[in-house]
């Protein structure tokens, strides 16, 4: 059985950075080496992230306030150098803040269908505190 911190882990936060080297990609004109540099990850993984090799089990972009989230860090990464730790921090908080509104639940029911998407409470009331 996959636990929510699973999910996160092994599911949304590949996902997150997908659509976040994505972005800065796209909206802000950035290499590959740069965008490496920036998240403090190897060229051959932003490569991997923007051919859609790697991260691609969650569609980031279908949830507009995670997305906006993502959109922001990516436009902060792009005008300053944050620390690991900083954008690390973010990450969580991104992935935090989407479980909380049940945006995995569906996800989760096709990897385990012994979860009810409907009526399981686990991640709203772990992670309600987060915002």
């Amino acid at each position: 059985m996959s636990s929510v911190f699973e999910l996160g882990y092994r599911y949304l936060i590949p996902s997150l950075k997908r659509r976040l080297a994505e972005l800065m990609s796209s909206e802000f004109k950035m290499s590959e080496v740069e965008i490496a540099r920036k998240l403090r990850m190897t060229p051959s993984a932003v490569s991997r992230y923007l051919s859609r090799e790697r991260g691609v089990a969650v569609e980031v972009a279908r949830f507009p306030d995670i997305d906006g989230e993502v959109m922001a860090l990516a436009r902060d990464l792009a005008t300053q150098d944050l620390d690991w730790l900083a954008i690390e921090t973010r990450l969580l908080k991104i992935s935090l803040l989407a479980m909380s509104r049940k945006y995995l639940c569906e996800f989760h029911h096709k990897l385990q269908p012994m979860i009810d998407p409907v009526g399981c409470r686990v991640c709203p009331e772990l992670f309600h505190l987060i915002h």
